[in-house]
């Protein structure tokens, strides 16, 4: 496994809307494998190859990932954040996140809760809520601002890495089906179909990318390639 293209598949920031960094990523590697490369109207990458006759094939992977958009820095200089896709808050506090700025920097922060400290156990049984959660880039309020506006992205800070026999690492939703799809197009020989291979955008606010490729390219044979959850963990119910 080529765990290298994976690893800065996974890295490469690009929240709803915002796909540009991980744009590019998909755009070099599909550069040279694709008989032609474009990207449409909503910032999907889609590459041709061309078949002798065949029906059409579109391959959608999703390059976007679930994350934030700054909402409010308040007078402290914390971050207030909108959610982009589904997360449980659960896993969210005291992680740390990147806050990729309006100015080029990527501030390193932590998520916390506006829950009080030391509350008795039944209020810490409830869990966090999203509403609640705030960035700490441990700077003035005013230093914030010059690095950092309301609309700018938020994404977890998390590499990826080998454990066991697994990878472990941010948006493997979907950059591994992303993975898949690039790794397919370098191993395919002669072939008949028309494939169209699409990194699509925007599916955690709604499968806009897909949608729009879908009507533009009017295939014949549609292959959605997504991951989902095992549950073959404690507290999981195995299929």
């Amino acid at each position: 496994m080529n765990f290298d293209l994976l690893k800065k598949l996974c890295e490469t920031p690009g929240v709803p809307g915002r796909e540009e960094p991980i744009r590019k990523v998909v755009l070099d590697e599909m550069s040279a494998l694709a008989d032609e490369v474009r990207v449409d109207a909503m910032g999907s990458v889609v590459g041709v190859r061309r078949g002798c006759g065949g029906p059409r094939v579109m391959i959608a992977a999703h390059m976007d990932e679930i994350g934030f958009y700054v909402r409010h820095i308040d007078e402290k200089g914390f971050i207030r954040l909108q959610p982009v896709g589904g997360f449980d808050a659960r896993n969210l506090v005291a992680q740390r996140v990147h806050v990729h700025g309006f100015t080029g920097d990527r501030l390193l922060g932590v998520l916390q809760t506006m829950a009080k400290p030391g509350a008795a156990p039944e209020e810490r049984e409830k869990g966090a809520k999203l509403s609640e959660l705030f960035v700490d880039v441990g700077m003035t309020s005013e230093n914030v601002k010059h690095k950092v506006e309301v609309g700018d992205p938020v994404t977890l800070a998390r590499t990826a890495e080998i454990i066991g026999g697994n990878v472990v690492s941010k948006s493997l939703d979907n950059r591994l089906s992303v993975f898949v799809m690039l790794e397919a197009l370098r191993a395919l020989s002669a072939h008949q179909c028309e494939i169209f291979a699409v990194a699509t955008t925007q599916e955690e606010v709604g499968l806009r990318g897909a949608s729009a490729a879908a009507y533009h390219l009017k295939p014949d044979v549609g292959i959605a390639l997504d991951v989902t959850l095992a549950l073959d963990y404690p507290g999981g119910t195995e299929a």
